[in-house]
């Protein structure tokens, strides 16, 4: 009982340091991401980007932590705090680099990097805040705790992976548009 109270007084003041912040209020960053969402010819945010980005990979998370009960044990949980620092160091790195593509005269171009730039830095809050999860998961003994971090973590993982295909495509976008050049 005393694991499960301090942890969550502890999700606590992280979500009110993550939200309440203003110089680190991620607010916008999740605005913005769901702006990338929005369908351009009809300037509408796609409902089916919304199931595949956000709804999908919540049901998947709570299929495997609920329905296969699956919880992530301390091992996986160690596995998967390097596999999301080493996610959010690449990302970290390559969005630096393409702040300099930003400057850009060609209007779709300076779109799709503005995007894929957004869509990195959701990608490096998700990775981070799945890294925190994993190792609370390491140190709480508390089962149901376990499950709702477990939760967070699959989610998050599964949004991630989506993520990095549409930074990959994206990518290759900008690629292909400057080989054209």
């Amino acid at each position: 009982m005393k694991d499960a109270v301090l942890s969550i007084i502890a999700i606590g003041i992280v979500i009110l340091m993550l939200f309440c912040n203003k110089k680190v209020r991620i607010f916008s960053i999740i605005k913005s991401q769901f702006q990338v969402y929005r369908n351009d010819s009809t300037k509408r945010i796609s409902l089916w980007d919304i199931l595949c980005f956000v709804i999908m990979p919540i049901v998947l998370g709570a299929i495997i932590v609920f329905g296969f009960e699956s919880s992530i044990d301390e091992k996986l949980a160690g596995v998967l705090t390097t596999v999301f620092a080493f996610i959010f160091t690449v990302l970290f790195g390559f969005a630096a680099i393409l702040v300099g593509k930003l400057n850009s005269d060609n209007k779709l171009e300076k779109q799709v990097v503005n995007e894929t730039f957004v869509s990195i830095m959701t990608c490096n809050i998700l990775s981070l805040c799945s890294a925190i999860f994993s190792i609370i998961v390491i140190v709480i003994k508390n089962n149901y705790v376990i499950a709702v971090l477990s939760l967070f973590i699959y989610c998050f993982s599964f949004m991630i992976v989506m993520l990095l295909l549409l930074i990959s495509k994206r990518t290759y976008v900008i690629y292909i548009n400057q080989k054209n050049c």
